[in-house]
């Protein structure tokens, strides 16, 4: 499973106390395996091997007394491989050479009792790769760092191990008197090859131990077969006639074979009647043949077919899934199509216990052949709730079957999955077994009581199916959701790429109004769930967004294993119609006053709108203002209020509408639209957002500025500012009837093409205004030549444009910048800063200039974030209509004040929304 949840998670790596079960291992150090987000963890295995042998020297005096007793102890360097390999095996010989030659000159040399065991000297985990990039080879800070969750991938584990030998090496003296320097007293012989295979040819293997290669040579070898204890078939190293029998020419499975050998002293030297001899470190029977020394029987072999490499394997039906008290019991098979290659040699249970905070040990076993549990450890007898297991098998090749020396966890299943990371696998036994241990320490059984987790359950009328698709707890990992059509239709669609293929095509891409629908959703046990032994049941209980969803029991499906549950039905959803409303009206405002008049507010809404008028004011700056509303809860909106309107100054004019929202016996949801109207007196006005609404308008509050102005004249005359746009050439404006020009504003151009140019005719562009419509002279459109433009995704652009542009240098889409300031370094009370204009759409960056240093009781925004009350420049009546969202808020001097403004409109909004869903009834606001 794929885990999309944080977690740490301290796993013991590699268990070889259970894998090497020929000797117990007491204790070993962890790796911790912490995997990413979406990351697959490469897993390697290689060995390293030390070699340290201890030989109990035993010198005797020629009487056969013991003289001297001493321990000698060498060992070698770590040496790549598993003791099985020809590398760790030629360093176990170099080692024996190297003890022998010290006693070698003292008498016979004779070994006795040799015993190997294994023992763990540690772990490392190289190429431990962090998100920074960094390798962390195997030391303490890589293993802090995978325990603190910084493992990405590639964990790449060195097991190094040691190899101890130990034996009694005996020394037996050479009475002086009775015996001269030219007799040979000891004989070593080294290098014979044994292992061999149906097949094989015989080879000349043997080697004279190098101290005594002055004293005597190889003869010869022989391999003879044998029948009914009788020879049949010979071979001789020399290639010499040595008898009449026939010649081995390859060994034949199933026959018997037997190993001599015929060695011959140098001049000037001749063998003792008991030389005593050791071929390949065992010691040997030998007797004198005239000169040459006479070794039968050495080794007696049958060699077997060619085995077949086993290179993967798939062990079934282990049982992983134990309660508190229940007692372990033999459950795995080989796979059906596997059981002729190999058998289940045993399986394995162990209770595992911290040591400390990268170690644990193994305290207890349960093995289903007791001839296999190790000494010294109590019996596990039965799981326990609070107790951590660790599972493995091992399993034996049938005859003409070996494992593959590369074989590991990657190659093998179990229960049809694949192994859990931290699994691995090895080859004991020449490769005839291999113990496989499974990597996820397991908990008995306990009960997910309940499952809780955050849904969307709600949609809009053409709306996008969406989904949570993420962790519910540590323990337990949403898998999917699920959304089916209620019209037999077919259609459907779930967060899983992999479920939705069951849909046939049949995806809903959109809710539709008018339809239901039913949800279903999908858990799985986590990793960590599944080793603290966590599983579902019929009880499990589903909560979503905090409630508890009541279910009947064929709602719930529990896998057998308690791995999976899936809710079906949980709930069905209709979507909620959402309808825009088109125009906004007030009428019977007061918009014409004359110098010395009261503000007066006399605006109101027609009755049965789906809106409600909240309030009406005007505004001469951010300071100055009056609120209709006021002093209810409109008292702190301006500072300086005004009591009469004069002479000379120019008044801008706002409102605030509130939509009904939500209409629960029409399921219908009320709001304003980016392209909502605003009729006042009868006539379309334009107007803006305030600076800090960041909505594109599709809410239901309009608190907005409009484009209606009033300036009251001294000779009594109240300029009233039409809503059409008067223009020239050059600028748009409003205009009084008496000739007074207000809202002077440069054009914004925009093109429009009149008619498009085709292959044989041009076309013609012009310019057009879209603020006020005004239209520039027309243009030809040139001819479209052969050439197909391809233009680049990437915008170019220069001080003044953006464009993109094709291989050819023909440019599309040229439009001018779309700046937005960028603080590049905050104003401080000591310091300047500094700030840039940069293009939202294609990056170019105009020059920085400095913010000015803040000061005592100034602050640095106060310039940048200034509100203007008129019309910008950069805007226009379209553009108020249709883009919304970055306009300006209503400023009082004070940030503290406007945000507790806002604040309580919106408080005061949502308690009016709530009362109109009800009753639907419009009141005016005075």
């Amino acid at each position: 499973m794929k885990k999309t949840k944080p977690k740490k998670l301290l796993t013991v790596l590699l268990t070889l106390c259970l894998a090497l079960s020929i000797v117990p291992i007491t204790a070993y150090a962890g790796v911790t395996d912490v995997t990413g987000d979406n990351t697959t963890n490469t897993y390697s295995h290689f060995y390293h091997t030390k070699v340290e042998t201890t030989a109990q020297v035993t010198i005797k005096n020629a009487d056969g007394n013991v003289a001297e007793t001493t321990e000698v102890t060498k060992s070698g360097d770590f040496v790549e491989g598993n003791f099985n390999s020809d590398a760790v095996q030629a360093e176990i010989e170099r080692i024996d050479d190297e003890i022998i030659a010290q006693f070698s000159s003292r008498g016979n040399i004779t070994i006795e009792n040799r015993n190997n065991t294994f023992i763990l000297d540690h772990f490392e985990s190289g190429n431990i790769i962090a998100p920074d990039g960094d390798i962390l080879v195997g030391d303490q800070d890589a293993l802090e760092n995978a325990a603190s969750g910084s493992v990405n991938k590639n964990i790449v584990v060195h097991q190094y191990q040691v190899y101890q030998t130990t034996y009694d090496l005996i020394v037996q003296a050479i009475d002086e008197g009775s015996q001269d320097e030219a007799t040979i007293n000891n004989v070593c012989i080294e290098n014979v090859k044994f292992a061999y295979r149906s097949g094989d040819t015989p080879q000349a293997t043997a080697e004279v131990y190098n101290a005594d290669a002055d004293k005597y040579e190889i003869a010869y070898e022989c391999w003879q077969e044998f029948e009914n204890n009788e020879p049949v078939a010979a071979w001789y190293s020399d290639n010499g006639s040595h008898g009449s029998l026939p010649t081995i020419t390859e060994f034949e499975s199933g026959k018997k074979y037997v190993y001599f050998l015929m060695l011959k002293p140098k001049d000037g030297y001749s063998f003792n009647s008991e030389t005593t001899v050791t071929v390949n470190g065992e010691s040997v029977k030998s007797s004198l043949s005239g000169e040459y020394l006479y070794v039968p029987a050495v080794k007696t072999i049958t060699p077997t077919k060619q085995n077949t490499v086993i290179t993967s394997a798939a062990v079934e039906n282990v049982k992983l899934d134990y309660k508190d008290g229940e007692t372990p019991r033999t459950t795995a098979t080989a796979a059906t199509a596997d059981r002729d290659k190999y058998d289940i040699l045993y399986e394995c249970w162990g209770k595992l216990e911290k040591t400390d905070e990268y170690t644990t040990k193994s305290v207890a076993y349960w093995y289903s052949d007791e001839d296999y549990c190790p000494s010294g450890y109590a019996d596990l007898t039965s799981f326990d709730k609070d107790g951590k297991y660790e599972y493995s098998v091992r399993l034996e090749a049938k005859d003409g079957y070996i494992f593959s020396d590369s074989i590991s966890a990657d190659d093998i299943t179990l229960n049809g999955k694949s192994l859990p990371e931290g699994s691995f696998a090895m080859t004991l036994d020449d490769n005839r077994t291999c113990v496989v241990t499974y990597g996820m320490n397991m908990r008995p059984g306990q009960a997910v009581a309940k499952i809780d987790f955050i849904a969307r359950t709600n949609f809009n009328a053409g709306d996008k199916p969406s989904f949570m698709t993420s962790a519910v707890d540590p323990f337990i990992d949403l898998d999917h959701e699920r959304w089916d059509a209620n019209d037999g239709s077919g259609y459907g669609i779930t967060s899983s790429d992999y479920w939705n293929e069951r849909y046939n095509g049949k995806l809903i891409t959109e809710f539709e109004a008018g339809k239901s629908y039913t949800y279903g959703v999908y858990f799985k046990i986590s990793d960590l769930g599944m080793e603290e032994g966590y599983r579902f049941d019929k009880n499990t209980k589903l909560y979503i967004n905090g409630e508890e969803i009541t279910l009947t029991p064929d709602q719930i499906n529990v896998d057998d294993n308690g791995e999976t549950i899936w809710f079906s039905n949980v709930l069905t959803m209709m979507p909620t119609t959402v309808k825009v409303i088109d125009v906004v009206e007030i009428n019977d405002a007061t918009v014409s006053f004359k110098d010395g008049d009261k503000p007066v507010f006399t605006g109101t809404v027609p009755n049965d709108t789906p809106y409600a008028f909240r309030c009406e004011w005007w505004s001469l700056d951010e300071n100055t203002g009056i609120v209709s509303t006021e002093p209810e809860w409109g008292s702190d909106i301006y500072t300086n209020k005004i009591t009469a309107f004069e002479a000379g100054k120019t008044y801008h004019y706002g409102v605030y509408v509130v939509a009904v929202g939500y209409v629960e016996s029409e399921n219908t949801t009320y709001v304003f639209g980016p392209n909502t109207k605003l009729k006042i007196n009868g006539e379309f006005v334009n107007y803006k957002r305030y600076e800090g609404d960041a909505s594109d308008g599709s809410d239901g509050t309009m608190w907005v500025l409009t484009d209606l102005t009033m300036t009251p004249a001294a000779d009594g005359h109240t300029h009233k500012y039409g809503t059409e746009w008067k223009y020239d050439e050059t600028n748009h404006w409003h205009e009084c009837e008496c000739g007074n020009k207000a809202d002077i504003t440069a054009h914004t151009f925009k093109w429009i093409v009149d008619k498009e140019a085709t292959t044989t005719e041009k076309g013609s562009k012009h310019e057009e205004c879209t603020v006020c419509g005004y239209k520039k002279t027309a243009v030809d459109i040139p001819k479209i030549d052969s050439h197909n433009h391809d233009y680049g995704t990437e915008w170019k652009y220069d001080s003044t444009n953006h464009w993109h542009e094709c291989e050819c240098g023909n440019k599309a889409d040229i439009t001018a910048h779309n700046f937005k300031w960028i603080i590049d370094k905050e104003a401080t009370n000591a310091e300047k800063g500094s700030k840039h204009e940069e293009c939202t759409v294609c990056g170019y960056k105009k020059t920085a200039v400095d913010i000015p240093a803040i000061g005592f009781g100034s602050s640095s925004d106060d310039e940048v974030n200034k509100p203007t009350n008129t019309v910008s420049s950069e805007s226009s009546s379209a553009d108020q209509l249709n883009n919304t969202a970055n306009t300006a808020s209503p400023k009082t001097g004070n940030s503290g004040n406007i945000i507790l403004w806002i604040a309580l409109l919106f408080v005061s909004g949502g308690v009016f929304i709530a009362a109109t869903a009800v009753d639907r009834k419009k009141t005016k606001n005075k």
